[in-house]
């Protein structure tokens, strides 16, 4: 193969252009997956939503849930509405699923219920024992918020009819067995510490401030706290539209400099003590909806998950009341993680991302990945990022324009 270079010192000489082939045919690999490519993966992939559980695989689950809830505590447990089913497929151990339902309790209280449960798949061998696969500890009752249904033995056991099937030596999986993971257990009241930074964004400073103390209005909700990195604003007095607004808790930190969205998040994140605490790396143009925090903390478990949920960006001239416009899959800089775990993987890489904005959220994700959590994606529902004029903002003076073009004003989120 020879050496070819997009740059030639000696032009060509004008040869005559090969006379067109009419009938020439080519020949197409079946490999060649682009041929085969629709244009439903740019027109429907980044518009659509949430894929749906069939109908018949929720109520199967649910109906062995409730089953066995009741059976482990004297049947007290009415179902009353499914409020939400999400689910984690794992072909090598069995789906994990997300359930949230209301139940009546001795048909007196309502109670809800949230919990992680699994449809374990578990392994039997020829010559095991059979007994039966829901053997496990009692469950313990629902309260207002939460539950648990049972907890899988150490040793799955095996089946009767898996055995049946079984050759020598050989391993054949057995009826899924419905259990609670005790290492996936939520927590409801944890605190939410949402990290941001900021430069010359008035605008949009005092936007994110209204959208928090909206967020407290509606939901009552006291344990999270917004902690703002201001690079030295010069458009308004950051510290005082924090100390008149009605959040909860604030952390107002400044530095000088120019904009580093890497080492603000990194400076946020230090001045939180509890590292127990749930960090939400965020951005600034963003709307949250009422559920945002409830969502976090479902979807973080210290130890095991991380979240990073997918934002809907604003067309021009759209509004959360009038949405229209895509969903970011490809972004990961809305991002949510146990302090303990953010540490634990090294915090944001402020040497390689000093001054120079984007994947910084991609190389954070590798590592989060790499240390064994699973991150978890999902559209919210009225989740959006705000369309704004790019002019002026904090990267444009690091931007180095390509040879021969004219540098134009690019960056923000």
């Amino acid at each position: 193969m020879s050496d070819y270079s997009y740059e030639e010192v000696e032009g060509r000489p004008g040869w005559a252009e090969e006379s067109i082939n009419w009938q020439r045919t080519f020949s197409v690999n079946p490999n060649d997956f682009e041929t085969l490519r629709s244009d439903w993966n740019d027109l429907r992939c980044n518009v659509s939503g949430n894929l749906q559980l069939a109908e018949s695989e929720v109520v199967d689950v649910l109906a062995q849930f409730m089953e066995k809830l009741n059976e482990r505590n004297g049947g007290i447990y009415t179902l009353l509405r499914i409020i939400n089913v999400e689910k984690r497929r794992d072909s090598a151990r069995g789906n994990r699923y997300l359930v949230e339902l209301e139940l009546m309790e001795r048909g007196r209280s309502v109670v809800r219920l949230s919990e992680y449960i699994y449809l374990l798949l578990h392994r039997s061998r020829q010559g095991d024992e059979s007994r039966e696969n829901t053997d496990s500890a009692p469950a313990s009752p629902p309260s207002a918020a939460t539950s648990a249904l049972t907890t899988p033995p150490s040793h799955p056991p095996s089946s009767s009819s898996a055995r049946a099937v079984a050759t020598p030596g050989s391993t054949a999986y057995a009826k899924p067995l419905l259990c609670q993971p005790l290492m996936l257990r939520w927590r409801r009241d944890v605190m939410v510490h949402f990290v941001v930074p900021v430069k010359n964004q008035a605008r949009w400073v005092q936007q994110f401030i209204s959208d928090m103390e909206e967020l407290h209005r509606q939901t009552k909700d006291e344990n999270f706290s917004i902690i703002i990195v201001d690079f030295e604003s010069e458009d308004m007095d950051v510290e005082k539209a924090l100390r008149e607004s009605s959040v909860p808790r604030y952390e107002y930190l400044r530095r000088g400099g120019n904009f580093e969205r890497s080492a603000g998040l990194q400076i946020g994140v230090d001045t939180i003590e509890d590292s127990h605490s749930i960090v939400f790396l965020c951005d600034l143009h963003i709307h949250f909806p009422p559920n945002i925090l409830e969502s976090i903390r479902k979807h973080c478990v210290e130890g095991r998950l991380a979240f990073a949920p997918i934002v809907m960006r604003l067309s021009c001239g759209s509004s959360p009341l009038e949405p229209d416009g895509y969903w970011e899959v490809n972004g990961f800089g809305l991002f949510g993680i146990y302090k303990s775990d953010f540490d634990k993987v090294g915090g944001m890489n402020t040497e390689e991302f000093k001054d120079r904005w984007g994947g910084e959220d991609w190389e954070l994700l590798d590592r989060v990945m790499q240390n064994g959590l699973e991150v978890e994606r999902l559209r919210l529902r009225n989740f959006f990022h705000y369309y704004h004029s790019k002019r002026g903002m904090w990267n444009a003076q690091n931007k180095k324009p390509l040879k021969g073009l004219r540098s134009l004003p690019l960056g923000g989120s």
